[in-house]
This record gives C-alpha cells, structure tokens and sequence, in this order.
C-alpha cells in the first residue's frame, strides 16, 4: 500500500467479516488499490469458523486483524474497528464486496469542497455475474427525510466519516441484526443537517447474495419503528409518514424474498396509501429488486 498524499486527512479503513475467507482477499485488494489509500485497514473478524486469517496472511502488517472470541452481530464488528481506528475518517467495506479503484480520492475532495462531516456514494450491484448501475435519486446533500425514507446508499460499502461524529451519534446499534445501517445513517443526518452527503458516481460495486431477505428481518423493521416513530411524529408528521411508508417497502421486500405475496402486495399497497406522492422507492427500487428475486428462484 502507498503512501497517503501530504496533508491528507489519516483514514481507516474498516472491514467486518465473518466466514469470508472465500472473498475477502478481493475486497482488502480494491482498498490497497486506491488512489487515495487509506493510513490504516484493520479487518474485524467477528468470530469466523473459516480459515479467516489465514486468507489474510500474505498482506502482513498492512492488514490489522481484529477478532471477536465470540459472534457479535455486524453492528458489534463494526463498532470494535471504530473503537480500534486511529485515523480521523473512517470508511467502511464489506468483506464481499468492492472499492473501485478511485474511490477514496474522489470521495475525499467531494467532502472537503462541502466541508461534510460524512458521505456516502453511488454504487453498483452484481448479480448473478451482471453489474448494473444503482442510480439514487439524491441531491449532493441527504436530507432527514432521505434518511427515514429507507437507507439505499449503501453505507456497509461506501460511508466515509469523521470518526468522532459517528461516536458522537452512538456509533451502531448492536440490538439491530438488520436494518443497522438505516438507524445509524437516520441519527447521523438528524445530527448533522446538511453535513452528510451523497456523491452520485458509482465507485463501489456491492455483490447481492441469493437469499435476500429472512423472516427475521422483520424484527429490525419492528425495532426501527419503535426506536424513531415517536420522535420523528414529534418534531414533523411528514417525517413519521416517510419512516411509515419505508418501513412498509422494505417489510414488502422481506415477503418477497420469502414468496410470500399476499404479504408483498400488503405492504407495497400500505407504503404506497401512507405517501401516494413522491414515492420514487416504486419507482426506483422495486422494479430491479423485482428481476433480482425472479433471477434467484
């Protein structure tokens, strides 16, 4: 790993894994391979049953190996590498997937143009061997209500943060299994208004596995709705309505992955009745969730 340029700012960069030995050489490659790389890259290994460390041997010092003695969840993992980094940014990959190879640079230069505390970017999905482009319909700033519409920036891969403003906000709630992400970029954007953006450029590629949804995915929507429905109805109904109607698309797409589709029309026709208008997730994401599910019988 080169290298960071003079009076860039020391970056860590984060990569949670559990049983990935099979894949997480690509992923530690793509963050080695960056224009900008970052100071330091510490794999956190939440207690993997594979031969984790050995996949990681050949990287030596420039990898620092971080393991749970038991497994934590993905919110513990990645709150153990916040805790253990020592840059000031912190930027997060799962360990399936990818950086593209200008991905820190660009993203960088784009936060200190705004003067950001955090972004997230654009990014791109493989299935089945096909990558297509996940286009967002997103300013260069997330609002709040963005952030309880539903979490489709893909944090796991492509946030990008002052490590002090994700501690500040509590960093992940290790009580969600699913759904993590949403809650944590939901506090972050309340927290910093106008400081969290959204680079729209694909510079990540994120792998979607067979099984996209499991029964007790519903369990983090249910959590969502408890921990945010009060004190978003208290501050703006029109937030609370957001988080509603997000919490019915996304429970539409957990049926859906389960084939359950008296359960999908459900809760697609309840997220579209709470918001009729503005309701681009229809438009945006279910189509192409559509063909992925169609793809993986």
């Amino acid at each position: 790993m080169s290298a960071p340029k003079p009076g860039a700012p020391r970056v860590t960069a984060i990569v949670p894994a559990y049983n990935r030995s099979h894949c997480i050489v690509q992923a530690v490659e793509s963050v080695l391979a960056q224009t900008s790389p970052p100071s330091e890259i510490l794999v956190v290994d939440d207690a993997s049953t594979d031969n984790l460390a050995e996949a990681l041997a050949p990287f030596g010092a420039r990898v620092r190996l971080i393991r749970h003695e038991t497994n934590r969840g993905p919110s513990a993992a990645r709150n153990t590498g916040l805790e253990a980094a020592t840059g000031d940014l912190v930027a997060f990959l799962d360990s399936d997937d990818l950086w593209h190879a200008e991905k820190q640079e660009k993203q960088l230069a784009f936060m200190a143009r705004l003067g950001l505390v955090a972004s997230c970017t654009g990014f791109e999905t493989i299935s089945s061997g096909v990558a297509r482009e996940a286009w967002r319909p997103y300013g260069e700033t997330l609002s709040e209500r963005d952030a309880a519409w539903g979490c489709y920036t893909s944090p796991g891969s492509t946030l990008v943060a002052r490590r002090d403003a994700l501690m500040s906000c509590g960093g992940y709630d290790p009580d969600f299994a699913r759904f993590e992400d949403w809650d944590l970029m939901l506090r972050l954007v309340s927290a910093n208004p106008g400081r969290v953006g959204f680079l729209n450029e694909a510079l990540a590629s994120i792998h979607l596995g067979s099984n996209v949804s499991r029964p007790e995915w519903h369990v983090g929507l249910d959590r969502m709705l408890a921990k945010h429905g009060h004190l978003l109805h208290a501050r703006d109904p029109q937030l609370h309505r957001a988080l509603l109607s997000g919490i019915a698309f996304n429970r539409a797409a957990v049926f859906a992955g389960q084939r359950q589709w008296y359960g999908t029309g459900r809760e697609l026709l309840r997220s579209f009745q709470i918001v009729p208008s503005g309701n681009w997730p229809f438009r945006v994401i279910l189509g192409r969730r559509i063909r992925v599910l169609l793809r993986n019988p």
